[in-house]
Protein backbone atom coordinates (compact mmCIF):
# COMPACT_ATOMS: atom_id res chain seq x y z
CA UNK A 1 0.00 0.00 0.00
CA UNK A 2 2.81 2.45 0.60
CA UNK A 3 4.29 2.14 -2.99
CA UNK A 4 0.73 2.59 -4.22
CA UNK A 5 0.92 5.95 -2.40
CA UNK A 6 4.00 7.23 -2.92
CA UNK A 7 3.46 6.27 -7.11
CA UNK A 8 -0.21 7.64 -6.96
CA UNK A 9 0.94 11.22 -5.13
CA UNK A 10 4.13 11.50 -7.17
CA UNK A 11 1.88 11.10 -10.69
CA UNK A 12 -1.21 12.91 -9.53
CA UNK A 13 1.16 15.71 -7.85
CA UNK A 14 3.74 15.68 -10.93
CA UNK A 15 1.94 18.93 -13.08
CA UNK A 16 1.92 21.29 -10.09
CA UNK A 17 5.43 20.27 -9.20
CA UNK A 18 6.55 20.68 -12.70
CA UNK A 19 5.02 24.34 -12.67
CA UNK A 20 6.46 24.80 -9.20
CA UNK A 21 10.19 24.39 -10.23
CA UNK A 22 8.94 26.06 -13.60
CA UNK A 23 8.31 29.65 -11.64
CA UNK A 24 11.24 29.08 -9.52
CA UNK A 25 13.68 29.07 -11.96
CA UNK A 26 11.80 32.08 -13.96
CA UNK A 27 12.41 33.87 -10.59
CA UNK A 28 16.05 32.72 -10.69
CA UNK A 29 15.96 30.26 -7.82
CA UNK A 30 16.62 27.12 -9.98
CA UNK A 31 17.40 23.57 -8.56
CA UNK A 32 19.13 21.60 -11.44
CA UNK A 33 18.39 18.06 -11.48
CA UNK A 34 14.89 18.51 -9.66
CA UNK A 35 12.63 17.11 -12.42
CA UNK A 36 14.68 14.40 -13.23
CA UNK A 37 14.61 12.95 -9.97
CA UNK A 38 11.59 13.25 -9.20
CA UNK A 39 10.61 10.81 -12.25
CA UNK A 40 13.29 8.76 -12.01
CA UNK A 41 11.72 8.21 -8.52
CA UNK A 42 8.50 7.65 -9.49
CA UNK A 43 9.99 5.24 -12.12
CA UNK A 44 11.38 3.28 -9.52
CA UNK A 45 8.02 2.91 -7.50
CA UNK A 46 6.13 1.51 -10.57
CA UNK A 47 8.67 -0.64 -11.33
CA UNK A 48 8.58 -2.21 -7.97
CA UNK A 49 4.49 -2.19 -7.59
CA UNK A 50 4.89 -3.76 -10.84
CA UNK A 51 7.32 -6.94 -10.05
CA UNK A 52 5.25 -7.42 -7.09
CA UNK A 53 2.37 -8.25 -8.89
CA UNK A 54 1.29 -11.47 -12.00
CA UNK A 55 1.97 -10.01 -15.90
CA UNK A 56 -1.78 -9.06 -16.22
CA UNK A 57 -2.11 -7.46 -13.04
CA UNK A 58 1.50 -5.57 -13.90
CA UNK A 59 0.12 -4.15 -17.35
CA UNK A 60 -3.57 -2.78 -15.62
CA UNK A 61 -1.26 -0.72 -13.19
CA UNK A 62 0.86 0.70 -16.38
CA UNK A 63 -2.47 1.27 -18.17
CA UNK A 64 -4.26 3.10 -15.08
CA UNK A 65 -0.68 5.15 -14.40
CA UNK A 66 -0.57 6.26 -18.09
CA UNK A 67 -4.67 7.50 -18.13
CA UNK A 68 -4.21 9.08 -14.16
CA UNK A 69 -0.92 11.23 -15.71
CA UNK A 70 -3.21 12.71 -18.56
CA UNK A 71 -6.16 13.29 -15.91
CA UNK A 72 -3.86 15.26 -13.64
CA UNK A 73 -2.64 17.43 -16.56
CA UNK A 74 -6.25 18.27 -17.95
CA UNK A 75 -7.28 19.03 -13.70
CA UNK A 76 -4.33 21.03 -13.00
CA UNK A 77 -4.88 23.01 -16.39
CA UNK A 78 -8.75 23.55 -15.73
CA UNK A 79 -7.83 24.51 -12.15
CA UNK A 80 -4.98 26.97 -13.43
CA UNK A 81 -8.46 28.55 -15.77
CA UNK A 82 -9.91 29.39 -12.43
CA UNK A 83 -12.32 25.86 -13.14
CA UNK A 84 -12.79 24.37 -9.93
CA UNK A 85 -14.78 21.08 -9.08
CA UNK A 86 -18.58 20.95 -8.09
CA UNK A 87 -19.31 20.17 -4.26
CA UNK A 88 -21.54 16.77 -4.44
CA UNK A 89 -24.39 17.23 -2.25
CA UNK A 90 -26.43 15.08 0.13
CA UNK A 91 -29.22 13.25 -1.42
CA UNK A 92 -31.06 11.64 1.64
CA UNK A 93 -31.13 13.20 5.33
CA UNK A 94 -33.03 13.74 8.59
CA UNK A 95 -37.03 13.99 8.07
CA UNK A 96 -36.87 12.03 4.34
CA UNK A 97 -38.09 8.49 3.67
CA UNK A 98 -34.32 7.39 3.45
CA UNK A 99 -33.73 8.34 7.14
CA UNK A 100 -32.48 4.91 8.09
CA UNK A 101 -30.26 4.75 5.53
CA UNK A 102 -26.49 5.62 6.31
CA UNK A 103 -25.45 9.63 6.80
CA UNK A 104 -22.41 10.76 4.79
CA UNK A 105 -19.46 9.91 6.11
CA UNK A 106 -17.49 12.42 8.36
CA UNK A 107 -14.70 14.62 6.05
CA UNK A 108 -11.96 13.75 8.47
CA UNK A 109 -12.15 9.98 7.94
CA UNK A 110 -10.10 9.64 5.27
CA UNK A 111 -10.34 6.06 5.21
CA UNK A 112 -14.01 5.59 4.50
CA UNK A 113 -14.46 4.70 1.40
CA UNK A 114 -17.14 7.29 0.49
CA UNK A 115 -14.87 10.12 1.36
CA UNK A 116 -11.85 8.71 -1.09
CA UNK A 117 -11.89 10.97 -3.94
CA UNK A 118 -14.00 9.19 -6.80
CA UNK A 119 -11.53 7.57 -9.87
CA UNK A 120 -7.90 8.60 -8.06
CA UNK A 121 -5.22 6.64 -8.74
CA UNK A 122 -4.12 5.39 -5.24
CA UNK A 123 -7.68 3.94 -4.80
CA UNK A 124 -7.26 2.26 -7.95
CA UNK A 125 -4.13 0.62 -7.47
CA UNK A 126 -4.83 -0.23 -3.66
CA UNK A 127 -7.68 -2.34 -5.46
CA UNK A 128 -5.40 -4.41 -7.37
CA UNK A 129 -2.87 -4.83 -4.52
CA UNK A 130 -6.17 -6.12 -2.63
CA UNK A 131 -7.44 -8.45 -5.09
CA UNK A 132 -3.98 -9.69 -5.41
CA UNK A 133 -3.40 -10.59 -1.81
CA UNK A 134 -6.84 -12.15 -1.94
CA UNK A 135 -6.04 -14.46 -4.52
CA UNK A 136 -2.85 -15.60 -2.64
CA UNK A 137 -4.61 -15.85 0.52
CA UNK A 138 -7.32 -18.02 -1.59
CA UNK A 139 -4.45 -20.27 -2.57
CA UNK A 140 -3.07 -20.91 1.05
CA UNK A 141 -6.55 -21.54 2.48
CA UNK A 142 -7.59 -24.04 -0.69
CA UNK A 143 -4.09 -25.78 -0.29
CA UNK A 144 -5.26 -26.79 3.42
CA UNK A 145 -8.68 -27.75 2.58
CA UNK A 146 -10.28 -24.65 4.93
CA UNK A 147 -13.19 -24.67 2.92
CA UNK A 148 -15.57 -22.80 4.98
CA UNK A 149 -12.88 -19.78 4.89
CA UNK A 150 -12.73 -20.39 0.97
CA UNK A 151 -16.25 -19.61 1.06
CA UNK A 152 -16.30 -16.92 3.42
CA UNK A 153 -13.39 -15.22 1.40
CA UNK A 154 -15.41 -15.66 -1.68
CA UNK A 155 -18.69 -14.19 -0.21
CA UNK A 156 -16.74 -10.57 1.19
CA UNK A 157 -14.53 -10.37 -2.31
CA UNK A 158 -17.75 -9.91 -4.70
CA UNK A 159 -17.83 -6.36 -5.93
CA UNK A 160 -22.02 -5.87 -4.19
CA UNK A 161 -20.73 -6.25 -0.48
CA UNK A 162 -20.39 -3.07 0.99
CA UNK A 163 -17.83 -2.99 3.80
CA UNK A 164 -19.31 0.41 4.81
CA UNK A 165 -20.24 -1.20 8.29
CA UNK A 166 -16.91 -0.97 9.43
CA UNK A 167 -17.48 2.64 10.33
CA UNK A 168 -20.55 2.27 11.84
CA UNK A 169 -19.71 2.41 15.50
CA UNK A 170 -19.42 5.94 18.21
CA UNK A 171 -21.41 8.24 18.64
CA UNK A 172 -23.60 10.36 16.01
CA UNK A 173 -26.26 8.96 13.09
CA UNK A 174 -23.64 6.06 12.04
CA UNK A 175 -23.02 4.58 15.38
CA UNK A 176 -25.11 1.51 15.06
CA UNK A 177 -23.44 -0.94 16.99
CA UNK A 178 -23.07 -1.94 20.35
CA UNK A 179 -19.39 -1.95 20.80
CA UNK A 180 -19.84 -5.89 21.44
CA UNK A 181 -21.72 -6.50 18.59
CA UNK A 182 -18.99 -4.39 16.63
CA UNK A 183 -16.20 -7.14 17.87
CA UNK A 184 -18.31 -10.07 16.86
CA UNK A 185 -19.07 -9.32 13.62
CA UNK A 186 -15.26 -8.24 12.99
CA UNK A 187 -14.33 -11.35 14.11
CA UNK A 188 -16.79 -13.45 12.01
CA UNK A 189 -15.23 -11.23 8.89
CA UNK A 190 -11.87 -12.19 9.89
CA UNK A 191 -12.95 -15.66 10.68
CA UNK A 192 -11.65 -15.53 13.95
CA UNK A 193 -12.70 -17.83 16.97
CA UNK A 194 -14.66 -16.89 18.94
CA UNK A 195 -14.35 -19.52 22.08
CA UNK A 196 -10.82 -21.48 22.56
CA UNK A 197 -12.78 -25.14 22.04
CA UNK A 198 -15.76 -26.50 20.91
CA UNK A 199 -18.96 -25.60 22.46
CA UNK A 200 -22.55 -27.17 21.99
CA UNK A 201 -24.71 -24.69 20.69
CA UNK A 202 -26.63 -22.41 23.29
CA UNK A 203 -29.51 -21.59 20.64
CA UNK A 204 -30.80 -25.08 19.44
CA UNK A 205 -29.10 -27.79 22.18
CA UNK A 206 -28.36 -30.29 19.42
CA UNK A 207 -25.05 -28.89 17.02
CA UNK A 208 -21.68 -28.24 18.49
CA UNK A 209 -20.25 -25.09 17.26
CA UNK A 210 -16.47 -25.15 15.92
CA UNK A 211 -14.61 -21.91 17.63
CA UNK A 212 -15.61 -19.80 14.57
CA UNK A 213 -19.00 -20.54 15.35
CA UNK A 214 -20.23 -20.83 11.60
CA UNK A 215 -22.93 -23.19 12.55
CA UNK A 216 -24.74 -19.53 14.04
CA UNK A 217 -25.45 -18.64 10.88
CA UNK A 218 -27.60 -21.13 10.24
CA UNK A 219 -29.15 -21.22 13.69
CA UNK A 220 -30.69 -18.61 16.23
CA UNK A 221 -34.24 -17.97 15.23
CA UNK A 222 -35.05 -14.60 17.17
CA UNK A 223 -31.70 -13.11 15.72
CA UNK A 224 -32.04 -14.40 12.61
CA UNK A 225 -35.61 -13.03 12.14
CA UNK A 226 -35.13 -9.50 13.53
CA UNK A 227 -32.19 -9.13 11.28
CA UNK A 228 -34.43 -10.33 8.29
CA UNK A 229 -36.54 -7.54 9.61
CA UNK A 230 -34.12 -4.63 9.43
CA UNK A 231 -33.12 -5.26 6.09
CA UNK A 232 -36.92 -5.43 5.40
CA UNK A 233 -37.40 -2.03 7.49
CA UNK A 234 -33.76 -0.82 5.21
CA UNK A 235 -35.04 -1.59 1.83
CA UNK A 236 -38.53 -0.22 2.67
CA UNK A 237 -37.24 3.23 3.32
CA UNK A 238 -34.74 3.08 0.17
CA UNK A 239 -38.09 1.99 -1.95
CA UNK A 240 -40.01 4.74 -0.63
CA UNK A 241 -37.22 6.94 -2.34
CA UNK A 242 -38.55 5.56 -5.52
CA UNK A 243 -42.43 4.98 -4.59
CA UNK A 244 -43.97 6.93 -1.56
CA UNK A 245 -46.74 4.28 -1.60
CA UNK A 246 -44.20 1.11 -1.19
CA UNK A 247 -45.70 -1.17 1.62
CA UNK A 248 -44.59 -3.89 3.92
CA UNK A 249 -45.85 -6.95 4.81
CA UNK A 250 -48.82 -7.06 3.00
CA UNK A 251 -51.57 -9.50 3.28
CA UNK A 252 -54.05 -10.56 1.13
CA UNK A 253 -52.17 -10.50 -2.05
CA UNK A 254 -53.03 -14.40 -2.70
CA UNK A 255 -56.84 -14.59 -2.59
CA UNK A 256 -56.69 -18.86 -1.90
CA UNK A 257 -54.03 -18.65 1.22
CA UNK A 258 -54.73 -14.59 2.37
CA UNK A 259 -52.67 -15.54 5.61
CA UNK A 260 -49.24 -15.53 3.29
CA UNK A 261 -47.10 -12.49 2.54
CA UNK A 262 -44.76 -12.94 -0.17
CA UNK A 263 -43.99 -9.22 -0.14
CA UNK A 264 -42.17 -8.15 2.35
CA UNK A 265 -41.99 -4.80 0.55
CA UNK A 266 -45.10 -4.24 -1.96
CA UNK A 267 -43.91 -2.04 -4.73
CA UNK A 268 -45.23 -0.49 -8.20
CA UNK A 269 -41.68 1.10 -8.76
CA UNK A 270 -40.51 -1.56 -10.85
CA UNK A 271 -43.00 -2.20 -13.62
CA UNK A 272 -45.32 -0.47 -15.18
CA UNK A 273 -48.61 -1.62 -14.22
CA UNK A 274 -47.80 -4.13 -11.58
CA UNK A 275 -47.29 -4.21 -8.34
CA UNK A 276 -43.83 -6.47 -7.29
CA UNK A 277 -43.60 -8.16 -4.23
CA UNK A 278 -40.40 -8.17 -2.89
CA UNK A 279 -39.08 -11.06 -0.57
CA UNK A 280 -36.00 -10.48 1.69
CA UNK A 281 -34.00 -13.30 2.14
CA UNK A 282 -30.65 -14.20 3.87
CA UNK A 283 -28.46 -16.86 3.03
CA UNK A 284 -24.94 -18.76 4.46
CA UNK A 285 -22.77 -19.97 2.83
CA UNK A 286 -22.51 -23.02 5.37
CA UNK A 287 -26.13 -24.30 5.36
CA UNK A 288 -27.49 -27.17 4.14
CA UNK A 289 -28.29 -27.08 1.16
CA UNK A 290 -26.76 -23.80 -0.17
CA UNK A 291 -25.04 -25.18 -2.81
CA UNK A 292 -22.01 -23.41 -4.94
CA UNK A 293 -23.86 -20.22 -4.25
CA UNK A 294 -26.05 -19.90 -1.43
CA UNK A 295 -28.06 -16.89 -2.47
CA UNK A 296 -29.03 -18.11 -5.97
CA UNK A 297 -30.27 -21.99 -4.14
CA UNK A 298 -32.62 -19.92 -2.07
CA UNK A 299 -33.87 -17.85 -4.63
CA UNK A 300 -35.23 -21.06 -6.08
CA UNK A 301 -36.52 -21.92 -2.83
CA UNK A 302 -38.70 -18.80 -2.44
CA UNK A 303 -40.02 -19.56 -6.23
CA UNK A 304 -40.66 -22.82 -5.55
CA UNK A 305 -42.59 -22.26 -2.33
CA UNK A 306 -44.54 -19.46 -4.22
CA UNK A 307 -44.97 -21.78 -7.45
CA UNK A 308 -48.42 -22.90 -7.32
CA UNK A 309 -49.92 -19.52 -6.51
CA UNK A 310 -48.35 -17.88 -9.86
CA UNK A 311 -51.75 -17.42 -11.48
CA UNK A 312 -53.65 -16.11 -8.62
CA UNK A 313 -50.36 -13.90 -8.92
CA UNK A 314 -50.46 -12.87 -11.82
CA UNK A 315 -54.52 -12.04 -12.02
CA UNK A 316 -53.78 -10.38 -8.99
CA UNK A 317 -51.20 -7.99 -11.21
CA UNK A 318 -48.26 -8.81 -8.65
CA UNK A 319 -45.14 -9.73 -9.83
CA UNK A 320 -43.00 -12.34 -7.36
CA UNK A 321 -39.67 -11.27 -6.73
CA UNK A 322 -37.22 -12.40 -4.09
CA UNK A 323 -34.35 -10.11 -3.19
CA UNK A 324 -31.37 -12.43 -1.62
CA UNK A 325 -28.06 -11.40 -0.31
CA UNK A 326 -25.73 -14.00 1.56
CA UNK A 327 -25.10 -13.52 5.72
CA UNK A 328 -22.10 -11.77 4.73
CA UNK A 329 -23.61 -9.09 2.45
CA UNK A 330 -22.68 -10.40 -1.61
CA UNK A 331 -26.08 -9.80 -3.71
CA UNK A 332 -27.72 -12.01 -5.88
CA UNK A 333 -27.70 -10.79 -9.51
CA UNK A 334 -31.23 -10.19 -9.23
CA UNK A 335 -31.05 -8.16 -5.91
CA UNK A 336 -28.75 -6.43 -7.72
CA UNK A 337 -30.44 -5.63 -10.52
CA UNK A 338 -33.65 -4.27 -8.46
CA UNK A 339 -31.64 -2.36 -6.18
CA UNK A 340 -30.02 -0.53 -8.88
CA UNK A 341 -33.02 0.50 -10.73
CA UNK A 342 -34.69 1.68 -7.47
CA UNK A 343 -31.78 3.55 -7.18
CA UNK A 344 -32.44 5.20 -10.87
CA UNK A 345 -35.98 6.32 -10.08
CA UNK A 346 -35.13 7.63 -6.93
CA UNK A 347 -32.75 9.75 -8.52
CA UNK A 348 -35.25 11.02 -11.02
CA UNK A 349 -37.52 11.68 -8.55
CA UNK A 350 -34.92 13.98 -6.53
CA UNK A 351 -33.63 15.58 -9.86
CA UNK A 352 -30.34 13.89 -9.14
CA UNK A 353 -28.05 13.41 -12.19
CA UNK A 354 -25.94 10.17 -10.71
CA UNK A 355 -27.77 6.81 -8.82
CA UNK A 356 -24.52 5.79 -7.36
CA UNK A 357 -24.62 7.76 -3.81
CA UNK A 358 -28.05 6.54 -3.20
CA UNK A 359 -27.17 2.61 -4.40
CA UNK A 360 -23.87 3.18 -2.39
CA UNK A 361 -25.81 4.66 0.92
CA UNK A 362 -28.71 1.76 0.60
CA UNK A 363 -26.37 -1.06 0.27
CA UNK A 364 -24.34 0.38 3.59
CA UNK A 365 -27.08 0.51 5.46
CA UNK A 366 -27.97 -3.16 4.78
CA UNK A 367 -24.21 -4.23 5.40
CA UNK A 368 -24.96 -2.52 8.72
CA UNK A 369 -28.42 -4.82 9.34
CA UNK A 370 -26.50 -8.13 7.95
CA UNK A 371 -23.55 -7.74 10.27
CA UNK A 372 -25.29 -6.94 12.92
CA UNK A 373 -27.99 -9.93 12.52
CA UNK A 374 -24.52 -12.05 12.14
CA UNK A 375 -23.04 -11.01 15.60
CA UNK A 376 -26.02 -10.95 17.51
CA UNK A 377 -26.85 -14.53 16.28
CA UNK A 378 -23.39 -15.56 17.42
CA UNK A 379 -23.94 -14.44 20.76
CA UNK A 380 -27.00 -16.40 21.05
CA UNK A 381 -25.46 -19.08 20.00
CA UNK A 382 -22.29 -19.21 22.22
CA UNK A 383 -24.63 -17.29 25.38
CA UNK A 384 -23.22 -19.57 28.27
CA UNK A 385 -23.28 -17.59 31.65
CA UNK A 386 -20.32 -18.52 34.12
CA UNK A 387 -18.71 -20.35 30.88
CA UNK A 388 -14.91 -19.57 31.29
CA UNK A 389 -13.33 -20.75 27.73
CA UNK A 390 -15.40 -18.07 25.46
CA UNK A 391 -13.06 -15.45 24.32
CA UNK A 392 -12.87 -11.75 25.02
CA UNK A 393 -14.61 -9.19 23.16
Amino acid sequence: MRSAAFLASRIEARPFVNRLLSDMGAAGVSIPGCMHLYDEEAAAAMRDLQGSLPPDAAEEVRQLCGRAAQDALARFESYMGGVREAPVGHPVGEGHAGQRLVQQPGAEDDEHPMCALRGRLQHRLSRIIDAHALDSLAADLRSSERWTDIRRIRELRDDSVSHDWLWAIGPGPGGSFHPAEYATAVRCRLGAHHAEEPLPCQSCGRAVLDPAASHALCCAPGPCTQGHNDVRDTLLDYTRLADATAEPEVLGLIASAPGLRPADVLTSALAMGLDTALDVGVASPEASGAGKDCAESMRKRKHRTYAAFEAELDEARVMYKPLVWSCFGREHAETTAVLTTLARRAARRQGLSDHGPLLAKARAAIGVALARRCARMVHACLRRPGHARLLPD
